[in-house]
């Protein structure tokens, strides 16, 4: 597993996993953390969050 480590320049360097797939991200010097690897898995882990919440209901 990867691990960003927050530089002296409040930029992230290094890599994490995307928390849908698991590939490793590279994050650039971002200053923000990356944590998908494309808006459609960020897009899919919201809509089973909500499908989740949703059957729990019933």
């Amino acid at each position: 597993m990867g691990q960003a480590r927050l530089g002296d320049d409040g930029r992230y360097h290094g890599d994490l996993p995307c928390q849908w797939c698991g590939a490793l991200i590279d994050q650039g010097g971002r200053r923000r953390v990356r944590r998908y690897c494309g808006g459609w898995h960020r897009t899919r882990l919201y809509v089973t969050r909500v499908v989740v919440v949703i059957t729990g209901a019933f």
